[in-house]
């Protein structure tokens, strides 16, 4: 999202800059996910077939997750194992020419949320904390002492005692509410020292 021009680099789009040694990118405040390969993703289902569930994955673009992927010969029916309105951990496992997004549960830790609460969050704080500072998201659960999965197209989950959520979501929100992430490190460190 930046380019050079006479010298000098320009955005094309308002948004956070990030420096990386002799990268630099530029992350939109108003962003819609765009699917990869790989992405880890929250999804919800929002309807079945005989052969995929439809996934909703936070984008202008469905997901599908093939039946194949919990094919067992002894389950009769696909819906008693995953149902509709239910929140997946998935990864990205294809996108095609035609942009549509093949998903799967076939890695460890994936699969369906039993508990637990799933936020939504603008593209930079998923920047922020999945990819910049992933220390910082271990510390924010070490002294929440609950359990966070950061997921690309832009939704957190998290999961602990009440009193404990409700002090991620106010680190959440700090986050969200700083204009300037150059300092956010420090600001972090100390809310969560002082929760």
């Amino acid at each position: 999202n930046s380019f050079r021009e006479d010298g000098k680099i320009y955005s094309n789009m308002t948004g956070i800059v990030f420096l990386d040694s002799d990268t630099i990118s530029v992350i939109p405040f108003k962003y819609t996910y765009k699917p990869k390969y790989g992405d880890l993703i929250i999804g919800r289902v929002t309807s079945s077939s005989y052969s995929s569930w439809t996934i909703n994955i936070n984008s202008t673009y469905q997901g599908y997750l093939s039946t194949s992927e919990l094919y067992d010969k002894n389950e009769q029916n696909m819906n008693q194992i995953i149902n509709i309105k239910d929140i997946l951990l998935l990864r990205v496992a294809q996108v095609d020419e035609i942009n549509r997004v093949k998903l799967t549960i076939r890695s460890h830790g994936l699969g369906k949320f039993n508990q637990g609460t799933i936020v939504r969050v603008k593209q930079p704080t998923v920047h922020f904390l999945s990819e910049e500072n992933a220390f910082l998201t271990s510390m924010i659960q070490e002294y929440t002492c609950t359990d966070m999965i950061v997921a690309k197209n832009g939704l957190i989950w998290i999961n602990g005692l009440k009193e404990n959520v409700d002090k991620i979501l106010k680190i959440i929100e700090e986050i969200e509410n700083q204009p300037f992430k150059h300092n956010l490190i420090k600001i972090v460190q100390s809310k969560i020292m002082n929760l």
